[in-house]
């Protein structure tokens, strides 16, 4: 079992040394505990050249176990830690960057009113990158956008955000009220980066239209988003609620004609439907989603 973690820890740093800082061993000690999984499945795992490697095809499907069994580890780790009584419960969220910044405090301060002692640990990242990690069980529960969601999750619906055009205060496009989406097309378009909610709906509205814009720009900040756009340095699209009071001085919001939208939702792992604190987290979600500011926001 300890070659099997160490040789995920390797596959998952993509370097031996890397994964001998992570796991306090020496390097020659990382590569005999993978000699040694090689020996038991009879085959190689990795194929090493020039100082790089790569899985083989036996390599993969052990990598794929192993992944399993690094998830369930955690998983047991989290659900001991829940059952023991001197040891606050720990709730693992995780959420797009701008949800972070602007609807988890407001979330999180009246959950923990009714569960003060949840110990929270909150996640960041990409919609899809957030799917993946409640998958993996390295969150426990996660709210994300417009994605395709897999058949082991609860998938609840949070809220329904309005997309809108962001521009500089002296833009063209900014002495409208609302545009048609083929309005950007002549403008550096910037964009969120791969596995962005708002990315995808973006993206899959231009391709329905035919819409090209002069250029894109991939960034994952949105307030570096937000601060290029205020220099005039092209156009986005973004959620409204990203957009701050405070920040109308430099930037103009204007509508979208064809009224895009995302649906953010909640999800978790049915298998774990069971869980007190996970349950309470998406009922308080649900309840929320009912009351101002969400109400009035969707």
């Amino acid at each position: 079992m300890n070659s099997l973690l160490v040789f995920y820890e390797v596959i998952k740093a993509r370097s031996f040394s890397k994964a001998a800082d992570v796991l306090f061993m020496t390097q020659p000690g990382v590569s005999n505990h993978v000699s040694q999984l090689e020996a038991q499945a009879g085959h190689r795992l990795l194929k090493r050249e020039k100082g790089k490697f790569e899985l083989t095809k036996e390599g993969k499907v052990v990598f794929k176990y192993a992944e399993k069994i690094e998830a369930l580890a955690t998983d047991l780790e989290h659900a001991i830690r829940n059952l023991r009584k001197d040891v606050k419960p720990l709730l693992r969220i995780g959420s797009p960057p701008v949800y972070s910044r602007i609807v988890m405090p407001y979330i999180l301060s009246s959950f923990q009113k009714t569960y003060p002692d949840t110990m929270i640990r909150l996640d960041t990242g990409a919609s899809e990158e957030m799917l993946k990690s409640v998958l993996s069980m390295h969150n426990d529960i996660v709210i994300v956008a417009n994605t395709r969601a897999s058949k082991k999750l609860y998938v609840l619906p949070f809220i329904k955000e309005e997309l809108v055009l962001i521009t500089a205060k002296k833009h063209p496009l900014a002495q409208k009220d609302s545009v048609h989406l083929k309005e950007v097309e002549p403008y550096p378009f910037i964009l969120r980066e791969e596995g962005s909610g708002t990315r995808n709906t973006i993206l899959g509205a231009f391709q329905s239209m035919n819409i090209k814009p002069s250029s894109f720009i991939e960034v994952k900040s949105t307030d570096f988003i937000k601060e290029w756009v205020s220099h005039g340095k092209g156009v986005s699209i973004l959620v409204k609620r990203a957009v701050a009071d405070d920040e109308l001085d430099s930037l103009k919001i204007v509508s979208l004609k064809e009224r895009l939208s995302m649906e953010i939702s909640v999800c978790f792992l049915k298998s774990r439907k069971n869980d007190r604190v996970i349950q309470g987290f998406s009922d308080h979600v649900t309840e929320l989603s009912q009351k101002p500011p969400f109400k009035a926001g969707g």
